[in-house]
Order: C-alpha cells, then sequence, then structure tokens
C-alpha cells in the first residue's frame, strides 16, 4: 500500500499583506482588503489594518471561520472569510 506523502500546505491567516474576501451572511455582499499596518490604511483603496473593526475581526483567523463585525453606525453582523491569499 502507497502512502500519500504530498506535504499539507499550512492556511494562511489574516494578517499584514494578505489580501481577505469576506462575505456578509445576512446580505450575501463580498468584498476584498488588503491587510496593512496602520501607517499604510488607504479606506479609498480597501487598504485595512487590523485597527479596524473588520480587521480587529479577522484579524489571525482564517478561511472559512466566521466572525462578527460591528461597524460604526450601521450595528453587527456576521461575515465568513471566504479566501485568504498572499498579497
Amino acid at each position: 500500500m502507497e502512502e500519500n506523502t504530498t506535504p499539507i500546505e499550512p492556511k494562511l491567516k489574516c494578517i499584514y499583506g494578505n489580501v481577505i474576501k469576506i462575505q456578509n451572511l445576512r446580505t450575501m455582499v463580498t468584498r476584498s482588503y488588503l491587510l496593512v499596518p496602520p501607517t499604510k490604511e488607504r479606506f479609498d483603496q480597501k487598504h485595512i489594518s487590523n485597527y479596524t473593526e473588520i480587521g480587529q475581526a479577522v484579524w489571525a483567523k482564517e478561511e472559512n471561520d466566521v466572525v462578527e463585525i460591528e461597524i460604526s453606525g450601521k450595528g453587527k453582523d456576521k461575515y465568513k472569510i471566504i479566501s485568504v491569499e498572499s498579497g
């Protein structure tokens, strides 16, 4: 019997330099963001840091994790991390 020796790749985490795609589980709207250090934030380009509401909720999470995010003035919603890719 032959053993499968294919190495298992570790899942990428939501950390600086990675592009995340999240989906609002209530509205089903999907958005992508690049996680960057606070000094590189550019909301107009969807570059967010772990100091934003979204960044705090997804920080160090992995693909398929579900998080609750409170957006200022809009209340809380649950989001699923659809993908995490190397930026």
